[in-house]
């Protein structure tokens, strides 16, 4: 609705210049030694340009003061990265800044940045999102930006882009940006390892969400919320979180929501051993996913039947699911995904006894997420590495690589089955020198 509102208000300015220029150059050259035959033409055209303007101005008076009164008028819910969501600045809504440009070099930006950010190209949707809050500073640029940012894995500038984008709605007392960027500003700090400041994160954006009366931030920060238990190994708080959101969600018709929720609690069941569950779940978020055409969301939820594919014993199948999650995520430029499967694929090579190629394939995976700075997926594929090089009996190499993951295990406070397991290996390694050293 947003969309087709902005796109009367463009037609509006767009008409509205084109006969107030028209009747200029009639005006020119209809004077005393000009062509008279136009003359008639050019007052008609000037009420004609006026009334248009009256017409732009006061549809675009009465969008501004509609969306004062609800923040979802101009923020949004879209896909993020593994079953997050991130906030989205509504097309409308930059038109409705103030001081704003009617197509100037800022607003054509940003449409170009709309439609990269629509097709999943965001690499090139958050150059183009830069370079429109650059040439204009505005909340909407910042927190898309920040969004394209989240969803190319650069959790590091999206948080520190997003901050800006924080600091001016605060300035312009915005109480729904205001929500929109600590929303996104938990999902980038919980991917940084930063679990109590994402958790601070989310409860200051949920009491926003809840001042603006905002349902659909408040069921996507209750879902992060859902992560940042789930990281800290607090299952229970995870499960009841991830249920909460999936019933907001299902209140307020977010199918995208839903899947999100559904593939948490999935991954949850997994961790528990409840397989079927899972697969369940997982299924249920790849079919929502496809309903509504979202690549991204398909590709995670392809990724996690993959996952829970191998857990059941069934490799063949489990690498099928990752190669389709795969494509996907290299088409649309999102690393975080292809670190994901890539580590997975690593998995399944090291069960099959391919341990060479399961080592190119970890190591791989660990310059990917150190690049984009996820300290978990670092953590959890260090750990990986550890049992396999264990197995090839490289046994300082594999503590080299277990000590590196419990330290970034512990910098984040993390305490989940790869934390426990780093502790574990590290402890049968270091036992066994032990002995050996007694003997």
């Amino acid at each position: 609705m947003a969309e087709s509102f902005a796109a009367v208000r463009r037609a509006l300015r767009n008409l509205s210049l084109a006969m107030t220029v028209l009747a200029v150059v009639i005006t020119l050259i209809s004077g005393p030694d000009g062509l008279d035959v136009l003359s008639p033409l050019r007052t008609p055209l000037m009420l004609a340009s006026m009334v248009g303007w009256v017409a732009y101005f006061g549809v675009r008076s009465v969008l501004s003061a509609r969306s004062q009164g609800r923040g979802p008028r101009e923020t949004r819910t879209v896909e993020g990265p593994a079953e997050e969501l991130v906030q989205k600045a509504t097309a409308l809504s930059i038109t409705l800044q103030p001081d704003h440009e009617p197509g100037g070099t800022a607003e054509g930006l940003y449409e170009e940045a709309e439609r990269l950010y629509d097709s999943h190209q965001y690499p090139a949707a958050a150059e183009k999102y830069g370079a429109a809050a650059e040439a204009r500073a505005s909340l909407p640029a910042y927190l898309n930006w920040g969004a394209a940012l989240i969803n190319c894995s650069d959790f590091s500038q999206a948080e520190e882009v997003t901050s800006l984008g924080l600091q001016m709605a605060t300035r312009m007392k915005r109480k729904d940006f205001r929500a929109a960027c600590l929303a996104n500003l938990a999902v980038a700090r919980n991917r940084l390892g930063r679990i109590d400041s994402a958790e601070k994160t989310c409860e200051e954006a949920l009491e926003l969400f809840r001042m603006v009366g905002d349902s659909h931030g408040q069921a996507d920060v209750t879902l992060t919320l859902g992560n940042v238990h789930a990281h800290r190994g607090e299952y229970e708080k995870a499960e009841s979180a991830y249920k909460s959101a999936l019933q907001r969600f299902q209140a307020v018709g977010n199918d995208v929501g839903q899947a999100n929720s559904r593939g948490n609690m999935g991954n949850l069941a997994m961790h528990q051993e409840q397989l079927p569950q899972a697969l369940a779940h997982h299924r249920a978020a790849l079919k929502l996913h496809e309903q509504v055409a979202n690549p991204l969301g398909r590709a995670n939820a392809l990724a996690n039947i993959g996952n829970v594919r191998f857990r059941m014993g069934r490799p063949k199948e489990a690498r099928q699911s990752y190669d389709a999650a795969l494509e996907i995520y290299r088409q649309i430029e999102v690393p975080l995904g292809e670190a994901s499967v890539l580590g997975n694929l690593g998995n399944v090579l090291f069960k099959s006894g391919e341990h060479d190629e399961a080592l190119q394939t970890y190591e791989r995976t660990i310059e990917i997420h150190r690049h984009i700075g996820n300290v978990l997926g670092h953590a959890n594929t260090l750990t990986n590495l550890g049992s396999l090089l264990m197995r090839m009996e490289r046994r300082a190499e594999a503590l080299e690589a277990l000590h590196e993951a419990r330290r970034l295990f512990e910098s984040a406070q993390a305490k989940t089955r790869g934390a426990t397991a780093a502790a574990a290996l590290i402890e049968r390694l270091e036992g066994a020198d032990k002995a050996n050293g007694d003997d």
